[in-house]
């Protein structure tokens, strides 16, 4: 009885001595943090974002075309710009030309591949009766 009356008094006092270094230890956290961690947590609480009665009003003489227009320019531009280049041109000798560069880094490899050497009729039958186990088989065929 005396000891589980010890047991009963020193678990809540370790338990409370615990809990307030780690609320200390969160607290210190909390002041310590990064410069932005006050903007994220603003954000998550979904603080700071404009009402939509104070969403501002389209001008009346804004006229949405007159940056579709320039963009348009600017992409007239490009394509010409791309159109001009050599390197945008189509060569006539694509798959050749291809197949150079294919050969080309091909050769960087040492030594090449060697040739491939599938197996015969006579080797395939060889292995196959290599694992002809009359008594397996038969099984197997048993079950049909």
């Amino acid at each position: 009885m005396k000891n589980t009356a010890i047991l009963l008094c020193g678990v809540p006092l370790l338990l409370a001595s615990a809990c307030t270094s780690s609320f200390s230890k969160v607290r210190a956290a909390i002041n310590e943090a990064p410069e932005w961690y006050d903007a994220r947590r603003t954000e998550i609480r979904g603080e700071g974002y404009p009402d939509v009665i104070d969403i501002p009003t389209i001008e009346a003489n804004w006229k949405p075309d007159a940056a579709l227009l320039a963009s348009g320019d600017t992409m007239a531009i490009l394509q010409a710009t791309f159109d001009n280049d050599p390197r945008a041109r189509v060569s006539l000798t694509g798959t050749a030309d291809i197949l150079a560069i294919a050969a080309e880094i091909r050769a960087e490899f040492d030594p090449p591949l060697p040739e491939a050497g599938f197996l015969t009729e006579t080797e395939i039958a060889a292995i196959r009766e290599s694992f002809n186990v009359p008594r397996v088989t038969e099984g197997l065929m048993g079950q049909q």
